[in-house]
C-alpha cells in the first residue's frame, strides 16, 4: 500500500506499537510501524514476566517481533523520527523529520516515557542492569542477596523496601535524607529492613555491576543491587501537541481499549493509562496485551465506519 493510504500508523515499535501492528495485520488492515530507536527499556538485562519469552533480552523481543510482522504484507516498517501528525479522525497526515509524509484513518502512539532518575553519581549508567525499578521484574535474578533501595518519594519507598524482603532478608532503606514517620518506622521494622538516613553520594561497583552505596558521611553499604521508583515524563511531546488529556502522573487518559480524548487517536503502552489503574505498572506484557485490544478496537471502529 502507497504511504498515502494506511488504516493506521502506529508511532513506536516496541512491545505495545508491534503488538498493534501484529493484530492490525492478522486483520488484514493496512499499517505503518514508526521505529525511532531504541526504547526505555533497551538497558535491560533481560524481559521478565512475559510467558515464553521470559529472560530474552528487549533487542531480541524487537528483533523476532519486527521479524514476525515481515508474515503480513499490509504491514511496513520504517526508521523514523515524527515531526507532526494534523489533520483529524478518518484523514491525519504524519509529517518525518525528513520531509516526507504518510497519511492514515487512525493514528496509534506507543512512544513510551523516560524516567526521570536522581542525580546520583552511577545511577543513570546503570540503569536497567543493576540499579532497578521493578521487583516483579529483576528482583529474582538478585534474591538471597544484600539489596538497597533509594527513597525518592517517602511512603511509597518504605513500602518498597518491606516488600523487598520476600526476595531478600537483607534489604537497606536509603532515605538520601527524607524523613520517617512513626508509622514508616514501625513497618520497616516488621519487616527488619536497616535504615540508612544520611544523603547518598554515589552508587559504586566495576563496570555495569553495584557493590556498594556510598554516602556523605558514615561507612558504605554494600548491595548487589539497587531499586528505586523513578518518575517518568512522556518521551515524545506527540501526544500533549495534538491534544491528549494528561493524568496528574503525566500518562495519557485513556478508556478500556486505548481510544484517547482525541477521536480517532488511540495511546497504548508505559504513555497511557486508565484513570482507574495504579500509576507505575509499566510491564512488558502489559503493554503488549494493550496493544493487541487497542489493534482489535481500531479494526472494530474501522469496520463499523465501513458499514455506515
Amino acid at each position: 500500500m502507497r504511504d498515502s493510504g494506511y488504516d493506521a500508523v502506529i508511532i513506536g515499535a516496541g512491545p505495545a506499537g508491534l503488538s498493534v501492528a501484529l493484530v492490525l495485520g492478522r486483520s488484514r488492515r493496512s499499517a505503518l510501524v514508526i521505529d525511532g530507536g531504541a526504547g526505555r527499556n533497551s538497558s535491560a538485562m533481560g524481559v521478565h514476566g512475559l510467558l515464553a519469552c521470559d529472560g530474552m533480552t528487549p533487542d531480541a523481543l524487537r528483533t523476532v517481533g519486527r521479524r514476525q510482522l515481515r508474515e503480513y504484507p499490509t504491514v511496513h516498517l520504517r526508521e523514523a523520527r515524527v515531526r507532526a501528525v494534523d489533520g483529524e479522525r478518518g484523514g491525519f497526515t504524519v509529517g518525518f523529520e525528513d520531509g516526507d509524509s504518510a497519511h492514515a484513518r487512525r493514528i496509534v502512539l506507543a512512544t513510551g516515557v523516560i524516567e526521570d532518575l536522581p542525580g546520583i553519581a552511577g545511577l543513570a549508567e546503570r540503569w536497567g542492569k543493576s540499579v532497578l525499578g521493578c521487583p516483579y521484574c529483576h528482583a529474582w535474578e538478585v534474591r538471597d542477596q544484600p539489596l538497597a533501595v533509594l527513597a525518592t518519594e517517602g511512603p511509597q519507598d518504605v513500602l518498597f523496601a518491606a516488600q523487598l524482603t520476600g526476595w531478600s532478608s537483607e534489604v537497606t532503606l536509603c532515605t538520601n535524607g527524607i524523613p520517617l514517620s512513626g508509622e514508616d518506622e514501625a513497618i520497616l521494622a516488621k519487616r527488619a529492613v536497616r535504615v540508612r538516613t544520611e544523603p547518598v553520594r554515589a552508587v559504586e561497583g566495576p563496570a555495569d555491576a553495584v557493590e556498594r552505596v556510598t554516602f556523605r558521611d558514615g561507612e558504605p553499604v554494600a548491595c548487589a543491587a539497587v531499586f528505586l521508583h523513578a518518575t517518568t515524563q512522556q518521551a515524545d511531546p506527540l501526544a500533549r501537541k495534538l491534544g491528549c488529556v494528561l493524568l496528574e502522573d503525566g500518562s495519557v487518559r485513556i478508556d478500556d481499549v486505548g481510544s484517547t480524548d482525541v477521536p480517532g487517536v488511540y495511546a497504548v503502552g508505559d504513555l497511557a493509562r486508565r484513570e482507574s489503574s495504579p500509576s507505575g505498572m509499566t510491564f512488558v506484557v502489559t503493554a503488549a496485551a494493550m496493544g493487541f485490544v487497542a489493534a482489535t478496537a481500531v479494526d472494530h471502529e474501522l469496520f463499523m465506519e465501513e458499514l455506515a
